[in-house]
């Protein structure tokens, strides 16, 4: 545990001095969870603290059939997410992984909290603000694996 806490601070005090060329990030991005018939759509934004760390939340929508022998069962809810990402300093291409946790609110089941997992891609487009965005997002609780897509300004 000391070495994680240690590791942690000093990848922090690294970090710091990086400069944030862009302070906050807003988008909208959808996709499909993989394996079910389903589809999701949420806004996301991400707040930079440097170059290399941002902190982030989305809200979204998704709805997921579960289907058992007999039936085929819709599960809509709405997931507000936190997140936490480290980012790879590269010019035109941003990869980042992160963690986080969601707080599922559904229409039939009662609210539940997960954490998640994700790695990801901001493509800058050119020399303006705008980019795309590439996620892979897993809800580690309810085993559900997400890729989605969309499109985002930073400023």
């Amino acid at each position: 545990m000391k070495r994680i806490f240690a590791a942690l601070l000093a990848s922090l005090v690294l970090a710091a001095p990086a400069a944030a060329s862009d302070s906050i990030g807003l988008g909208i991005r959808a996709g499909a969870a993989a394996g079910h018939n389903s589809t999701f759509t949420e806004a996301f934004g991400d707040l930079y603290l440097n170059r290399l760390v941002s902190v982030g939340a989305t809200v979204g929508f998704v709805t997921v059939d579960r289907d058992n022998v007999r039936s085929i069962k819709r599960d809509e809810s709405v997931p507000i997410t936190a997140l936490f990402k480290i980012h790879a300093p590269i010019p035109f291409l941003q990869p980042y992984a992160g963690l986080g946790a969601a707080l599922v609110f559904h229409d039939k089941r009662g609210t539940k909290g997960t954490p998640v997992g994700l790695v990801g891609a901001d493509l800058k487009l050119g020399p303006t603000p705008l980019f795309l965005n590439l996620e892979y997002r897993r809800q580690l609780d309810d085993e559900l694996d997400f890729l989605g897509a969309g499109i985002g300004v930073k400023f």
